[in-house]
């Protein structure tokens, strides 16, 4: 009789997950976090998001409009030893860089499956950049710090799938084409000298562009509410 009971709880249970409602309905929203181990650098000065947070509501099972946020960070160090009369010492170089990128965009999803929900989509949007370099040393208190500011946008054609594990969690992959642009505007230069500090700012600027195909070998989860 046991063993009855929990052959029908077995079956009961195949039963409602074969009928659950895995994907989307209308008017709801589904959020997700990511994780890129190594972004793809564009020339040096910006590169894909290796952390990043998505929203979607859902219009309709088939439509949805997405934010994407992203952010990228990198830092290097580099020790160069000198020698000056007998007496040895170390200069540092820091080097740090700091990325953000808002992205709205639009999917279509194809409705064919049951626990998978394929898609397309576009998203167009605003990428920032920081970028600084410290020199310091270890036989006085002279030092170099530069600062460059960047700006920029990013277009994007992609396609994906999400693969519902259970109703309302989901894990997914996205690829795509897009062009990625950003404009460097100046630096400034704050140098300390024999305890004098000056400071300079120039007005140069570069542009660093992208196009190409895009995939991210990221691990994204999601949440559907």
């Amino acid at each position: 009789m046991k063993r009855i009971a929990v052959l029908l709880s077995l079956l009961a249970f195949g039963f409602s997950a074969a009928n659950a409602q895995f994907k989307p309905e209308g008017m709801s929203f589904a959020t997700e976090l990511n994780y890129s181990p190594g972004g793809v650098t564009l020339d040096g000065a910006f590169g894909l998001s290796q952390y990043g947070a998505k929203f979607r509501f859902f219009i309709n099972p088939n439509m949805a409009v997405r934010l994407s946020l992203g952010l990228n960070t990198s830092s290097s160090k580099d020790v160069t030893f000198f020698d000056n009369a007998g007496t040895t010492y170390q200069q540092v170089l820091r080097r740090t860089s700091t990325g953000f990128s808002i992205m709205p965009g639009f999917e279509y999803h194809f409705s064919k499956f049951e626990r998978i929900s394929p898609y397309v989509g576009a998203e167009v949007g605003l990428l920032t950049q920081v970028r600084k370099e410290k020199t310091t040393n270890t036989r006085n208190s002279d030092m170099t710090q530069t600062k460059t500011n960047g700006i920029g946008f990013g277009v994007n054609a992609f396609t994906g799938v999400d693969i519902y594990l259970c109703k309302g969690l989901f894990l997914g992959v996205e690829l795509g084409l897009g062009y990625n642009s950003l404009r460097t505007n100046g630096a400034e230069t704050t140098s300390t000298v024999s305890g004098t500090t000056t400071e300079n700012k120039t007005d140069d600027f570069n542009t660093v562009g992208d196009f190409g195909f895009h995939a991210v070998p990221a691990l994204r989860l999601g949440w559907h509410f």
